[in-house]
């Protein structure tokens, strides 16, 4: 069902064709960037699938482990998204588990002068899971 929904996006696509597929862009004044993956690469305390239903297999991941502290990877959407009352959603799922090079997953929307606001963050999530 959320696979099908205008705007979601789950990352089943060929090498890094998931920025246009998914009307995402890479940030090029970060540090590092987002890339998508299975578990055979990422490691073992990652997770062995990914969250979509049924053949899903790849994720949207950064390798934290070879990052200083302060480091950024950034992506942002390519499409403007008109302020709404309650109508529009963002919906995902992340992993953060079992790592001491892990910061801080952060989720801002951006105003019309283009301020940066912070909408929700987390720096851990408790469980082995989605």
């Amino acid at each position: 069902y959320y696979t099908s929904i205008p705007g979601s996006c789950n990352f089943e696509t060929q090498d890094q064709e998931w920025t246009t597929a998914c009307g995402l862009t890479q940030d090029t004044t970060d540090d590092f960037d987002w890339t998508i993956s299975n578990s055979s690469v990422t490691g073992q305390t990652d997770p062995h699938t990914d969250h979509t239903p049924g053949k899903g297999q790849n994720f949207l991941y950064v390798n934290s482990s070879t990052q200083k502290e302060g480091n950024r990877a950034r992506i942002t959407t390519t499409k403007l998204f008109p302020a709404s009352l309650g109508v529009c959603r963002v919906r995902f799922w992340f992993w953060m588990f079992a790592s001491r090079q892990t910061g801080v997953l952060k989720v801002y929307t951006v105003e019309e002068h283009g301020t940066d606001i912070l909408m929700w963050s987390s720096s851990r999530n408790e469980e082995n899971k989605w």
